[in-house]
């Protein structure tokens, strides 16, 4: 009888470790997803970063022009920079003139008319 009994107890023992064990390595797997994902996310946001200041430098060397209204100029940074990824990534540039607006990639890029600046500076990384 006591055989019995201490078998079915170690036998709920396990199925309750093992319950733990697998609800454990569930979170631990959604976790590692959320630092991936998150990581990704703050790779591209700097990449992005890096683009704009590339684009400022642009327009300061006078390597590009301030675009007339109605035209955006819009490059990939990579194919500017002979093949410079950043971080994995090869953002898009697009500088618009004060004023006006423009539909790149399905993305709508307003440069007020009331901005400071002559020009409007976006840069777009596409992650997933």
């Amino acid at each position: 009888m006591k055989k019995g009994l201490v078998l079915v107890m170690v036998s709920g023992i396990m199925v309750v470790i093992t319950i733990l064990a697998v609800a454990a390595l569930n979170l631990m797997t959604v976790e590692s997803r959320t630092a991936e994902h998150k990581l990704r996310r703050i790779r591209a946001y700097f990449a992005a970063q890096a683009a704009t200041v590339d684009a400022f430098e642009r327009l300061r060397r006078g390597q590009r022009a301030i675009p007339a209204a109605g035209a955006p100029d819009v490059y990939q940074l990579g194919a500017v920079n002979a093949g410079n990824i950043v971080n994995g990534y090869d953002p898009r540039v697009v500088i618009i003139a004060r004023g006006t607006n423009t539909v790149q990639g399905g993305i709508n890029y307003n440069c007020p008319a009331a901005s400071p600046s002559p020009t409007c500076i976006f840069a777009t990384v596409d992650y997933q």
